[in-house]
């Protein structure tokens, strides 16, 4: 994508929130938004993808499929009107990435910030369970917890991604 040079040409890009499904999309739609181009989530349903060009093009794409998508172009006005009037009344209830990111911020009460800073201490699990005077158990049930709280798949993760939500420790 190139930056946004020209005044009357601002890219636009309108995704579900499934598209937020892992910090290497949320870095790319971060990197979109750096380079000129508008991004918002919308928490209608949306198709697989369609873009616009110009008001003047379109190209609709299928689901992925064993055999590859089916993309389908036109350029019939009627078609891509009435398709850019549904974008932006779509367009026009979705909210700005980072807006939805920062709504999107799980709560963590007093003992969810307790087990944070003790992964951000680098302890292991025995020192962090007995400086909390928790079971390892309990302390590791704890962990799993937050890490599904953070949506993270590791407890790396979870670092990164309540860094990234400005989660207080």
């Amino acid at each position: 994508m190139r930056t946004a040079d020209p005044a009357d040409f601002t890219p636009r890009k309108l995704l579900s929130p499934v598209a937020l499904a892992d910090e290497e999309a949320r870095a790319h739609l971060r990197l979109v938004r750096s380079k000129g181009a508008f991004v918002r989530i919308s928490r209608s349903p949306l198709p697989h993808e369609t873009i616009l060009i110009d008001r003047r093009v379109m190209i609709l794409a299928g689901q992925e499929t064993s055999t590859g998508r089916e993309y389908t172009v036109t350029t019939s006005q009627i078609l891509v009107d009435g398709v850019h009037s549904l974008f932006r009344a779509i367009w026009d209830a979705a909210v700005d990435l980072e807006t939805y990111l920062r709504s999107d911020v799980p709560h963590l009460d007093a003992d969810g910030r307790m087990i944070l800073k003790a992964l951000a201490s680098g302890l292991t699990d025995e020192s962090a369970a007995k400086r909390l005077g928790v079971s390892l158990r309990t302390y590791r049930r704890r962990v799993a917890e937050l890490m599904t709280k953070l949506e993270a798949d590791s407890r790396f993760q979870a670092g990164l991604r309540a860094g990234e939500l400005g989660l207080p420790r």
